[in-house]
C-alpha cells in the first residue's frame, strides 16, 4: 500500500506532463534566446542572395513577414534561371522544441528571368508537411502551427537558400546560396 501512495503522485506528474500542450514554451526559456539577424545577404559569383524577417519579435496572431530576394550583379542585362517551383525555399527550425518545419518541391524545371540589378522577390509562404513516422507531438505542433495566421510561441531559425541553375549564354552554372535569420513569436 505505501509503495502504491508512493508511485500515485509519479503517475500522476508523468500523465500531467504528458498532456502539455505542444504549444505551451516557459517564457523564461523564450528569453534565453537572442534574436541575431534579421536580415542576411550573401554574395556568391554574379548574384546576391538576401533573406529578411520585418521583425525580431511577432505575437502568435501577427503573420510572420519573410522574403527572399536574388539579385543578379554580372555583365549581362539579364539571365534566366531555373529552379523548383520556388527559386527560394524556407526552412525553418523551432529552436526550443527542437522541431523542423519541412515543406516539398512540388516541380521543377520553372525558369525565371532575373533583370540586371533588379531583385527578385519572393515571400514566405506558410506551409508544412507531415511524414507519417513523426511523433504524435509534433502533429499537433504542425497543426498549430497551420491554423491562423500566426506561428506558435517559440525562436524559430531560417535557414533560407537558393537553389537553381543560371543560363549565362551558351554555358551555365549551378548556384546554391544560402543565408540565415531569426526571430520569436510571443504570447
Amino acid at each position: 500500500m505505501d509503495r502504491l501512495l508512493l508511485i500515485l503522485p509519479l503517475l500522476f506528474v508523468v500523465l500531467v506532463a504528458g498532456c502539455q500542450s505542444s504549444s505551451q514554451i516557459d517564457p523564461k526559456e523564450l528569453e534565453q534566446y537572442k534574436v541575431e539577424q534579421m536580415e542576411d545577404q550573401v554574395k556568391q559569383g554574379d548574384f546576391i542572395f538576401r533573406l529578411v524577417s520585418e521583425k525580431e519579435e511577432y505575437s502568435k496572431d501577427e503573420e510572420v513577414k519573410l522574403y527572399g530576394e536574388i539579385e543578379y550583379v554580372g555583365e549581362k542585362g539579364e539571365v534566366s534561371i531555373v529552379h523548383s517551383a520556388s527559386a527560394i525555399l524556407f526552412p525553418i527550425d523551432e529552436k526550443i522544441r527542437g522541431y523542423q518545419i519541412h515543406s516539398s518541391v512540388r516541380e521543377i524545371g520553372v525558369t525565371t528571368k532575373l533583370k540586371q540589378g533588379e531583385p527578385y522577390r519572393e515571400a514566405y509562404a506558410k506551409k508544412a508537411e507531415v511524414f507519417s513516422e513523426e511523433d504524435p507531438s509534433y502533429h499537433k505542433f504542425i497543426d498549430l502551427f497551420l491554423e491562423g495566421k500566426g506561428f506558435p510561441t517559440g525562436y524559430y531559425q531560417v535557414n533560407g537558400y537558393t537553389d537553381f541553375f543560371a543560363k549565362l549564354g551558351e554555358e551555365g552554372e549551378y548556384v546554391k546560396i544560402e543565408a540565415t535569420v531569426d526571430f520569436k513569436v510571443l504570447e
